[in-house]
Formats: structure tokens, C-alpha cells, sequence
């Protein structure tokens, strides 16, 4: 653990990092001037929070089934765009990055964070020609529509939701949450919370969607979402045999099976069932894409050799 600790301290870019095993918070460190107090921008760990939204949305019935298409998850926002492809993108596909739409992630991402309204931005993005559910693409575009999905399911908007169903039950007090200019909340990025708070939402995960006796995540979506619905995604360092299904990523390292959310340059919220262990990470995120990558690269394998050393 130690080793761990100090190791981030070479890596100029790395924030925070959190570690709790079996319940008991085991390591802590901030570095670069870094709090515990620290409102961090979370990026793409945004999206496995709207997973966990659109999991309890299920359960309640406020949404009746995945395979539910966007033409009748979003009827007013697709009546601005007649004959959307999107129209026909299941709830399912959004969450498995499969809706069949063009989008090139690395050179269009902040096409999607400037959208003015980001909602009739992805409805509008036309097919990429091979069709809905038959590729894997990552996209921050489509993804965004859990949030438009969510507030019309439930009544109010995502940060609202958020609030009441997920933070408020784990005692997360302070959170912040972008917006487009239309006010709708961001569905795919531009959540921040600390540090410790994102290390709630892994532990809560990793308990089966349990915290302190209490119910939060339905426990048959979590283990959904953990058993990955795309595989042979590649690797990324340490973390190999890389997949993916409802907005979250699965893989291996050092031999152990994860679930992590990952966000771009190097937001974590690893789990390690065979270990009760969760790693929470924070990191500088003001980097072009092969750079934020690498970075992203260097912590799964800060990870990968405290995981090689870890006692099962």
C-alpha cells in the first residue's frame, strides 16, 4: 500500500487515490495541492452514474424495458427531428455504446461537450451505415441521452434525480453537474464530486448496490452490468480482455476480474470482487486525447502492480 501511495507521486498529472478493502478505508493520498475536500470533474464516470439512475428508473417502473426504442422514450424531443435514425436505437443499444451512429470519439468529443443542446445533437447524428447493434463505438454524443431519458421517465432532471435517489441515501453532501445551453443536464460527462464520494458509489457497487443495510442500485442491474455484453475490446495496460455493457467497463488485472468506471484522463472507480476491494482515482483532465490516454494508461498499471502484490 505504501508502495502504491508513493508511486503516485510520479505521476505529475495523478490527484487523488483512495483505497478500501473489506469496508475499512486502507490508503489515501492527494497530491499536486490536491484536498479531500476537492470538487474534482469526474468526465465519463458521469455515465456509469446515469447507468445506476436508469437501473433504479427499471426497477421502479418509471421506465419498462431496455429494449424500449428512443420513439418512445423521447417522443417530444424526436418530433424536432422527422425520420431520425435515432428513433430507432433501443435504451439497451444506448447503454452498450451500440446504436449504429456515426461518431468518431477521439476527433468529435468536444463536438458533443459544445452542443448547445445536446439532446437534438445526438437524436440528429445519422446511421454509420452497418446498422443499430451490430459494432461497438464509443460515444459521448448518445450516451448523453440517458439524462432527457431519465427526466421524462421520472419527472424531474438527472441532477435532481441524482440528488435524491443516489447521493442523499450515501450521505454525499456537495456535487456539481454541467448543463447544455437549453439547461438540460449533461448525460455523459460533467458530473464532479470528491474523491471519497466517487469511492461511495464503488463500494455501494461493489456490495451488490447495498449501503448500510439499505437497497440503492438494484442488485440484478449491477450484476448485468458487471457480466460485460460487448467483449475483445483490447487492452489498456495492466487491464486486459477489455468489455463493456450498461455504461460500465469490465476486464482483468493481475489475474482478477474488474468492474470499473473510467473517465477520461484517469477518473477511476475500479472494484475487485475477489479482493473486496475498490480503488478510486482523480487526475488532471486539461490534455489533448493521446495524451489523456496515456495517462489514463500509466494508473491501470499503477493499479496492475499493486494488484500482482495484493494477498488474496
Amino acid at each position: 500500500m505504501q508502495a502504491l501511495l508513493d508511486d503516485g507521486a510520479a505521476n505529475p498529472f495523478l490527484y487523488s487515490m483512495l483505497v478500501v478493502r473489506n469496508g475499512q478505508l486502507i490508503g489515501e493520498r492527494y497530491y499536486g495541492g490536491a484536498k479531500s475536500s476537492d470538487l474534482r470533474g469526474v468526465a465519463s464516470v458521469t455515465k456509469t452514474v446515469s447507468s445506476m439512475l436508469i437501473g433504479q428508473a427499471l426497477a421502479e417502473g418509471k421506465i419498462a424495458s431496455t429494449t424500449d426504442t428512443l420513439s418512445k422514450l423521447l417522443p417530444n424531443e424526436l418530433a424536432k427531428t422527422p425520420n431520425a435514425y435515432a428513433a430507432g436505437i433501443s435504451l439497451q443499444q444506448l447503454l452498450d455504446m451500440r446504436g449504429g451512429q456515426e461518431w468518431n470519439e477521439p476527433t468529435r468529443q468536444y463536438d458533443a461537450t459544445g452542443a448547445s443542446d445536446l439532446t437534438a445533437f445526438a437524436l440528429a447524428l445519422p446511421s454509420d451505415g452497418r446498422g443499430r447493434g451490430t459494432r461497438w463505438n464509443y460515444t459521448t454524443a448518445s450516451s448523453h441521452l440517458m439524462s432527457p431519458i431519465l427526466r421524462d421517465a421520472c419527472g424531474m432532471d438527472e441532477l435532481a434525480l441524482a440528488t435524491t435517489k443516489l447521493f442523499e441515501p450515501l450521505g454525499i453532501r456537495r456535487s456539481a453537474w454541467s448543463r447544455d445551453a437549453v439547461g438540460t443536464v449533461h448525460g455523459s460527462f460533467g458530473l464532479q464530486l470528491r474523491t471519497r464520494d466517487v469511492m461511495k458509489l464503488a463500494w455501494m457497487a461493489l456490495q451488490a448496490g447495498q449501503w448500510q443495510g439499505r437497497s440503492i442500485v438494484p442488485a440484478s442491474w449491477l450484476a448485468d452490468s458487471h457480466a460485460p455484453h460487448v467483449t475483445k475490446l483490447g487492452d489498456s495496460g495492466a487491464l486486459e480482455n477489455i468489455g463493456y455493457g450498461n455504461l460500465w467497463w469490465s476486464g482483468t488485472m493481475a489475474g482478477f476480474s474488474v468492474n470499473l468506471a473510467w473517465g477520461y484522463g484517469g477518473q477511476f472507480a475500479l472494484i475487485v470482487p475477489k479482493l473486496n476491494l475498490a480503488i478510486a482515482t482523480s487526475a488532471e483532465q486539461n490534455f489533448p486525447y493521446a495524451t489523456a490516454d496515456a495517462h489514463e494508461t500509466s494508473i491501470l498499471n499503477l493499479i496492475g502492480r499493486f494488484l500482482r502484490a495484493a494477498p488474496g
